[in-house]
């Protein structure tokens, strides 16, 4: 399989062998709790990309993966979670100690703490362990073409549109990308370079691409939440 060495300007990431862990994989149904909840989900479904903006609470993450797993199997036997990491200078993370899985434990509890909600903790457990379920860095997949996987590219306000046009061209056979983002959260020197509102409006209409785009009622987490962010917004924090 290609994801042994992620070097090089050909590589495949192909998913196709089927693996045994995915027919342990029982999803709770999901409950929607907004509408755009709904439509994000049948994004998913329906287009093979979807991107996505909200702020934080409004469930993309749980959508996002609620869905994946919904879709694991036969066309799909692999969900490739990917990270702009720009705590690090140039998305370079070879200077930390451990296994790469252990470099991007700290950016990822989100997905973990979801799924686990979503499918309880040994079988979270056995998706990573089988590599069912993979976390990258985003700088690991450029060059790479990814086959019969769902890739998640979280973060997407902290990339500019050159690497999103060299991320989004990875796209392989039988696969599907969702890009989420949020508008608020750019941790950019300039904000400008962010991708996010920009590929948002390119594809507003696009028949091919979906685009979700959550609001200040989608808030699903504590209400307390909500108004703090209404506040902020009134200030210009």
């Amino acid at each position: 399989m290609g994801d042994k060495k992620v070097k090089g300007t050909k590589k495949t990431f192909d998913g196709a062998k089927e693996n045994k862990v995915i027919k342990t994989v029982h999803v709770k149904p999901i409950k929607f709790l907004t509408e755009n909840q709904q439509l994000l989900h049948d994004s998913i479904i329906n287009k093979e990309i979807t991107i996505t903006s909200g702020e934080a609470g409004v469930g993309k993450t749980y959508i996002a993966l609620s869905t994946a797993l919904q879709l694991l199997g036969n066309k799909y036997q692999k969900i490739i979670l990917v990270k702009s990491v720009t705590t690090l200078p140039s998305e370079e993370i070879g200077f930390l100690k451990g296994s790469l899985e252990e470099k991007m434990q700290p950016f990822m509890m989100s997905y973990v703490g979801n799924l686990t909600k979503l499918c309880g903790e040994r079988v979270t457990e056995e998706l990573f362990k089988s590599k069912v379920i993979e976390i990258l860095p985003l700088a690991y997949i450029r060059g790479l073409s990814i086959d019969n996987s769902i890739v998640i590219v979280d973060e997407l306000q902290n990339i500019d549109p050159h690497t999103f046009k060299t991320v989004i061209t990875r796209i392989g056979m039988n696969s599907k990308y969702i890009f989420m983002g949020d508008a608020e959260q750019v941790d950019r020197k300039d904000k400008s370079t962010s991708c996010l509102a920009k590929v948002m409006n390119i594809f507003e209409d696009s028949d091919l691409v979906g685009t979700i785009q959550f609001n200040d009622n989608d808030c699903v987490r504590n209400p307390i939440i909500k108004e703090i962010l209404t506040k902020l917004k009134e200030h210009e924090i």
